[in-house]
């Protein structure tokens, strides 16, 4: 069946360079090397237009619904594509639309982003596409435009699939903790959500309370900027395919890891075969709940600044693991002692070897 993907096509300025990318642009490339039948609605600026089209439409991805505008495209800033500490991409808005909505064909299937500037759910852009379909709704974060689930599934569907990564979760649910969160979630008039928690893996949570946890895959990690609109293109491909949502899950968080260790432009045509041979590695998935109970001590070396130590306790209290400063009985010690001789990125070497480290200590294979 057909897949509608609605999402930004931007700039991304990874570190001085430049490359087209954006939730829809990579979402559909994605989905498109899962064999999808891809239809995009989106925009993008003039200047950008033609290679943004020409990459789309290599790929097999219908583009009549993307509306190319008179204006820059909107560009994010991103200093560290690898930082798993805390990543916050700066904005610069570009033109949107406000013309008339674009012609959308019917779908089985709707992956729909939210994007900053423009909200296509109270522009009716998906009403008439979704009507009966599978919609798949990814908030995108504070930027976005979709302020919630609630104003999403007033998009006419079937059946809705809320997709969000541990903080978006947070916001839909007002929570600040995983272990209450999944209490709330699927959110109403959803029959499932899908909990993106990074290095820890994947939850799927359905409306009856039931869970399936997917363990993340460890890969060197080139870029985690698109790793969750590629884990979304993946799981909507599969979802179009007729897979249930379990089976999605597993591919499209192989794909993800695929897409993480590649250091690629754009998601390519082999996108499925690496993440096949990632899919045979061992899946370890951590509790984030668990983590969320516990309390742990760093230990560094003596000569570490201040700073770099604060930015480690930052970076570990992003991925659930909040420290203290000394270990006793109830605190685990996490020892990161020449863990600066790993790179040149003290911050980064850390938190990947605490990374190793809880999986090995809080871990357990899951597929």
């Amino acid at each position: 069946m057909r897949l509608l993907v609605s999402g930004g096509i931007f700039l991304e300025n990874v570190a001085g360079r430049r490359r087209i990318g954006g939730s829809g642009f990579t979402a559909a490339l994605a989905a498109s090397a899962y064999g999808a039948d891809v239809s995009l609605a989106s925009w993008v600026g003039r200047t950008e237009a033609d290679e943004a089209l020409a990459l789309l439409a290599a790929a097999g991805v219908d583009c009549l619904g993307v509306q190319v505008l008179d204006g820059p495209t909107t560009e994010y800033h991103i200093s560290d594509a690898a930082d798993l500490s805390m990543p916050l991409p700066r904005l610069v808005q570009g033109a949107v639309p406000s013309g008339e909505r674009p012609a959308l064909p019917s779908a089985g299937v709707v992956l729909t982003f939210g994007t900053p500037g423009f909200d296509v759910v109270r522009a009716r852009w998906l009403d008439r596409a979704a009507e009966g379909a599978t919609l798949l709704f990814d908030r995108q974060g504070s930027q976005s435009m979709i302020m919630g689930a609630a104003m999403a599934a007033t998009i006419p569907a079937a059946r809705r699939i809320l997709l969000a990564n541990v903080y978006e979760a947070f916001t839909e649910t007002k929570q600040g903790s995983v272990a209450e969160a999944v209490k709330r979630l699927p959110s109403e008039d959803y029959a499932a959500a899908v909990l993106k928690a990074g290095p820890w893996g994947v939850l799927v949570l359905d409306a009856e309370g039931g869970e399936k946890p997917f363990g993340a895959h460890e890969v060197s990690v080139r870029s985690i900027i698109g790793s969750g609109d590629v884990f979304a293109g993946a799981l909507a491909a599969h979802a179009a395919a007729g897979d249930d949502l379990a089976a999605a899950a597993g591919v499209a968080t192989a794909a993800a890891a695929a897409w993480i260790s590649s250091g690629d432009e754009h998601p390519t045509d082999d996108l499925p075969a690496r993440a096949q041979a990632i899919a045979a590695t061992r899946a370890v998935w951590v509790d984030r709940r668990l983590l969320e109970a516990l309390r742990f001590a760093i230990e560094t070396d003596p000569g570490l600044e201040p700073q770099v130590r604060g930015h480690i306790s930052r970076g570990l209290r992003y991925l659930g693991m909040e420290t203290v400063q000394t270990a006793n009985d109830t605190v685990r010690a996490i020892d990161l002692r020449a863990s600066g001789e790993q790179g040149p990125d003290p911050v980064a070497a850390a938190v990947t070897q605490t990374i190793r480290w809880t999986r090995e200590a809080y871990g357990s294979s899951c597929p």
